[in-house]
């Protein structure tokens, strides 16, 4: 992500929408799977890894996002997706992005009014 601020919590917060983002997309698949023999959900964990990279001062934008494939056995079929489990991922997953272009307006906001703006 281009930061021309040079601000370390615009380069975690960019990266954590990315990771969100991409959490949504992964939750959408799993949902359209649900009837699909054999299907295996899909799992995206970020967040300790980013954690990490803030803390040790190393470059948000460098923490990989991958998707992994839960191996948790599934019904008779091999699918392991459960809607209940999903619906909460996304609605829990829909918050947490909401909160983040929050923080980052808010962040906005100090630098807009630091500069002299209104």
């Amino acid at each position: 992500m281009i930061d021309p601020i040079g601000d370390s919590t615009f380069r975690v917060l960019g990266r954590a929408l990315t990771g969100l983002s991409a959490r949504q997309r992964t939750i959408a698949d799993n949902v359209a799977n649900l009837q699909t023999p054999g299907f295996k959900a899909g799992r995206i964990d970020f967040e300790s890894s980013l954690a990490s990279a803030w803390q040790d001062g190393g470059d948000p934008s460098s923490v990989a996002i991958r998707t992994t494939r839960d191996p948790s056995a599934g019904g008779l079929d091999g699918n392991n997706v459960d809607l209940d489990q999903e619906t909460l991922a996304a609605t829990e997953t829909g918050l947490s992005y909401q909160l983040g272009v929050q923080a980052m307006t808010d962040r906005f906001k100090v630098l807009r009014t630091a500069m002299g703006g209104a």
